[in-house]
């Protein structure tokens, strides 16, 4: 003998089976975001972290800096300026020769 539908059972047992579907959306989604931010975060440190450069590298760097400017940091003395180097007396002008006058008037 067929039984009774129960109006109320009925709702509630398709409201309970909504929930659960709602729970495993939300726990799939869940999972989505802490792996995304995971791998941002990993990204992150990648970017951050300090690593060690190759001594190949500076080596190669100097090669291309000497080619191109190969007399850089030689320069020619005169003789006798290597034993004294001609400094500025007191009465010396900064421009040579010329004379500069300050007039302040109050």
């Amino acid at each position: 003998m067929p039984q009774p539908v129960d109006f109320q059972t009925e709702v509630a047992r398709i409201a309970a089976a909504e929930r659960i579907q709602q729970v495993a959306d939300r726990a799939s989604l869940a999972a989505q975001q802490r792996s995304a931010a995971d791998e941002e975060a990993e990204r992150v440190q990648q970017e951050t972290q300090v690593h060690q450069t190759e001594h190949g590298e500076h080596s190669q760097v100097d090669a291309e800096g000497r080619r191109r400017a190969p007399f850089v940091g030689r320069r020619r003395r005169k003789k006798g300026s290597q034993q004294e180097k001609p400094g500025r007396e007191e009465g010396d002008t900064p421009n040579g020769d010329e004379e500069h006058h300050l007039d302040v008037t109050v």
